[in-house]
């Protein structure tokens, strides 16, 4: 099953290859600045997704509902701009726009040419959130998840009636977008889970009419849903294949479809052929802890933090790349690991740059 119409696209994982400097400056053990910068700038959220990655967090009373100063964020922006770091997602640990400052940390990155861009839910979004998104953002990603108000509120905690708030951010956000002219660009995200697996189609016919640029189609990580690291959700392949198959029909000039599965094995279970935790370097990860993590599957982790950017953002400098972050990286056990959102990169690592599986001197 094709994943995609145009290999050049933000979800193909050979785009690892883009990155060839800064995972030989890893190799080498000379790490370059972060590619990216996940901040967390709170860790709680106004949803219970079943899938949700953070849900250990939200069940630890000393982590929950920890929130960065507004004059952390801002001064934690300011050294990232600094430091060379290339884009900043909001994301993480939560809802980001439970956070009141994120729109002027925006404004702030923007006017920094540092490009931004967010996960979010959608639900709280306001004018001001949307004005910073057109005028400095690169994407945003919405979880939608859900074709429908009920299948919505079950899935995801909240009353149906948030669903309709969800689909009037897109809209607007679509409607500023295209009004000033903005890069901007605007996904409809799709969480499959057994439970939705029957929507798929709907949604990505739903997408396509709110005029936002891509539906992108994954599978819920079974660990996040059943617990345990061999656990894996039953589901329904042969339905969501004829889904997908009828679903890339509904492309046109300015809508695609993106149904990611190459990181998963063909039971849409995690799969691991790569050996080792070489590739988490190209981001870092900022909690509201005030902690800085190996990467962004294992955030809120205190085993995975590597030090400290509260009260002072310029100790990363000293921390980067230092024996204590490359120790942390050796002991890694990546069979233990949840999906590696940086799998792919992992691979390419080792075989196209360890091993020259590609011939990288030959053009």
């Amino acid at each position: 099953m094709r994943e995609w119409s145009d290999s050049f696209n933000s979800f193909n994982s050979m785009k690892g290859l883009l990155y060839r400097k800064w995972m030989e400056g890893i190799l080498a053990g000379e790490f370059l600045p972060p590619v990216e910068a996940s901040i967390d700038p709170v860790y709680d959220c106004n949803l219970s997704c079943r899938w949700c990655n953070s849900g250990r967090i939200f069940n630890d009373p000393c982590q929950k509902g920890k929130m960065m100063t507004r004059d952390h964020l801002l001064n934690l922006c300011r050294f990232l701009a600094m430091w060379g770091v290339k884009g900043v997602c909001f994301a993480g640990g939560g809802e980001p726009f439970l956070h009141p400052d994120v729109a002027e940390a925006t404004d702030l990155l923007g006017g920094l040419h540092v490009e931004t861009a967010f996960l979010t839910n959608g639900t709280l979004i306001n004018d001001r959130d949307i004005l910073a998104m057109v005028r400095h953002s690169r994407w945003v990603g919405c979880s939608v998840d859900a074709a429908s108000p009920d299948t919505y509120a079950a899935l995801k905690g909240g009353s149906p009636g948030l669903f309709s708030r969800v689909l009037d951010f897109l809209k607007e956000a679509v409607a500023r977008r295209n009004k000033a002219g903005s890069k901007l660009e605007i996904s409809f995200k799709f969480l499959v889970h057994p439970a939705n697996a029957g929507e798929i189609l709907d949604a990505v016919r739903l997408a396509r009419s709110l005029g936002v640029d891509y539906a992108h189609i994954r599978p819920a990580a079974s660990e996040n849903v059943l617990g345990g690291e061999d656990a894996c959700l039953d589901f329904p392949l042969a339905q969501i294949d004829r889904q997908m198959q009828e679903a890339f029909n509904l492309e046109t000039d300015t809508f695609k479809v993106y149904g990611v599965r190459h990181k998963f094995n063909p039971s849409f279970h995690k799969k691991r052929h790569f050996k080792s935790c070489l590739s988490a370097p190209l981001l870092i990860n900022l909690g509201p802890d005030g902690n800085a993590y190996l990467c962004v599957d294992h955030r809120g982790k205190q085993e995975y933090a590597f030090g400290r950017h509260d009260p002072d953002p310029e100790e990363l400098l000293i921390l980067w790349g230092s024996p204590a972050h490359k120790a942390l990286m050796s002991q890694v056990d990546v069979g233990r690991c949840p999906r590696c959102t940086f799998g792919p990169y992992n691979e390419v690592m080792e075989k196209a740059i360890v091993e020259d599986r590609m011939c990288k001197n030959f053009p």
